[in-house]
């Protein structure tokens, strides 16, 4: 039974209902010395409770897709998977991947992607990094464009979704519904074809590395910045130029596109920022420390030569001090870096914000965007998943 299955949500819903009803029917009932029925007692209104606040966190979590599996909760995982040496595989392109086969470019990594249930034009595997040795879930979706002949030599800009602290990759594909708000936005021309790409960020549970490299840790923003789009170029027709690559986070993840667009700005050429802060929350960099300052964005706009890259910076003036610090990092960058401000009067910190923020991120994000249409791009090795 899943955590976020519909069974479990229907057992702890009757559960809520049920157990007030047999507590009262029982309560009279109870046989014993008066000190066992009383414990009997405290036993029944502990678990009308128990059941009353699971099913909260249990709304709370499938709202927000916190954690998606039981093993995403308490962290079995298991080993991490090895790139392990194999027979190499028959070079199919990502198109072939959803029934058509048209390109000018072979991508030896797309059979490692299967496809993604639920999400038309999604697909998903699990790696570990050649680079960081960080070992995650990589989510992609394409465009219906990518099949349509038209379309057949063209290399699409890439967006990098990040999702907050605890939180899953899925949360982009479905409690924020991106794939539909950014075809919507293609269809009324708000925005270009662009290829959406998911990763996981919290690899190190219950600890959060703010998205950065850890010394002596863990490898973060090498798994998100060099292996995932290694993997990414040479499995999908992407853009390989930095004109091509945007990233986009909500909370937590707001903080790593902002400050990993400052930090890898020969690979990036804009971020969107929902609702992050100017400096890292997490448990693993303490303030006051080298790796502290450079992997917050405010310091990183304040300390370090301007960048040509461009920031969209949202929230609202009811979201603790969001808005504040948006207003502190455009008023702090320098060109060539650019800061735009979409700064909302009410709304607190949750995916309705975030959600309804994203046609006019994506709007903006495709104007800062490039395709091509050229072949002669790099294409990075081969890699293997797990075995």
């Amino acid at each position: 039974m899943g955590l976020t299955g519909g069974y479990f949500l229907a057992a702890v819903v009757t559960a809520v209902v049920v157990l007030p009803i047999a507590t009262v029917l029982l309560w009279n009932r109870l046989r014993g010395p008066g000190t066992l029925r009383g414990m009997q007692r405290f036993g029944l209104i502990g678990l009308c409770q128990a059941t009353a606040v699971l099913l909260a966190a249990l709304m709370i979590n499938n709202a927000y897709q916190l954690y998606t599996s039981w093993s995403d909760l308490f962290g079995w995982n298991g080993a991490p998977g090895q790139i392990e040496g194999a027979q190499p595989m028959q070079l199919r392109t990502a198109a072939a991947l959803s029934g058509k086969a048209s390109t000018d470019r072979p991508l030896p990594n797309a059979g490692l992607f299967h496809s993604y249930r639920g999400v038309s034009h999604a697909f998903a595997t699990t790696i570990t990094g050649s680079q960081s040795k960080v070992t995650g879930t990589v989510l992609i979706w394409l465009p219906p464009q990518y099949d349509d002949p038209k379309y057949a030599h063209t290399y699409f800009p890439v967006v990098q979704l990040f999702s907050g602290f605890p939180g899953s990759p899925t949360t982009w594909l479905s409690s924020m519904a991106a794939p539909s708000i950014l075809s919507q936005s293609i269809d009324t021309r708000q925005a270009q074809p662009m290829i959406l790409v998911s990763a996981a960020i919290n690899v190190d549970p219950p600890h959060n590395a703010d998205c950065s490299n850890i010394p002596g840790g863990p490898q973060v923003a090498t798994w998100l910045t060099q292996d995932v789009p290694q993997l990414v170029e040479s499995s999908f027709r992407t853009a390989t130029d930095r004109t091509g690559w945007g990233l986009m986070g909500f909370s937590e993840g707001g903080l790593c596109a902002s400050k990993l667009a400052l930090q890898y700005s020969q690979q990036y050429a804009a971020a969107v920022s929902m609702s992050g802060d100017d400096h890292p929350g997490g448990d693993l960099l303490k303030p006051g420390t080298t790796a502290y300052n450079e992997n917050a964005p405010l310091w990183l706009v304040q300390h370090e030569p301007p960048k040509p890259v461009a920031l969209l910076l949202t929230g609202t003036l009811q979201d603790g001090e969001t808005a504040a610090e948006a207003d502190a990092m455009r008023h702090a960058v320098k060109a060539p870096t650019t800061v735009a401000l979409l700064i909302s009067p009410h709304g607190g910190h949750n995916v309705g914000v975030w959600k309804s923020d994203e046609p006019e991120a994506f709007s903006w994000l495709s104007g800062y965007l490039k395709s091509t249409t050229s072949g002669t791009m790099q294409v990075a090795p081969q890699l293997l998943g797990p075995g």
